[in-house]
């Protein structure tokens, strides 16, 4: 066994200030590998959260695509939508005041006296007019038009549209061996309302 004694004072400062700069640089070794592993498990953790930020922010992009597509579509189907409703709505409206013949046709049929013809019935909005004719072609004649317009105006289909009923026209025409009155009457309309 060997001993070795050191008398001189330097060297046994520097002997043991050489351990301790090895135990420090041992150290601040230590230290940084410590920082870099968990600098790395840092960005290693956030590298993995930020590409589930992305991968989620993809999804939530498609979705808003998809969802926008689908917001013009509801879009341009409102728009068709309202259109329909309007156009229903007109249709209905005309439906309103739509005059059904149908009706009024078969009831002046029931109106018409044995002895009187229509030749033609024509109608606007505001006028009818019908035309015809009424034997014999007398007073008798005559009388049988008054009451046939009083009953149009009396009758529930035609006193609830017709207001004024004037005989405009009265004329003797035919043939000697029948004669007829000929006749026109004009019939304003107050009401569009159809049954």
């Amino acid at each position: 066994m060997r001993i070795q004694l050191n008398f001189i004072r330097g060297r046994v400062a520097t002997y043991r200030l050489k351990s301790l700069r090895q135990m420090i640089f041992g150290t601040f070794l230590l230290v940084f590998l410590l920082c870099f592993m968990f600098m790395g498990y840092v960005y290693i953790d956030n590298y993995y959260e930020i590409k589930s930020y992305q991968n989620r922010l993809a999804l939530v992009s498609e979705r808003f695509a998809k969802l926008n597509e689908e917001v013009f579509r509801i879009v341009e189907y409102k728009k068709e939508w309202d259109s329909l409703r309007e156009k229903i709505s007109l249709v209905s409206e005309l439906k309103g005041k739509q005059m059904w013949w149908t009706p009024k046709l078969e009831a002046l049929s029931k109106l018409m006296p044995d002895n009187i013809w229509l030749s033609s019935i024509s109608a606007s909005s505001t006028n009818i007019t019908l035309k015809g004719f009424a034997l014999p072609g007398d007073n008798w004649g005559f009388r049988s038009v008054e009451n046939f317009v009083q009953e149009l105006k009396e009758d529930p289909t035609f006193g609830k549209i017709l207001g004024e009923i004037d005989l405009s026209t009265v004329a003797r025409t035919g043939a000697e061996n029948l004669p007829v009155m000929s006749f026109q009457l004009s019939c304003a309309v107050v009401s569009q309302e159809g049954q």
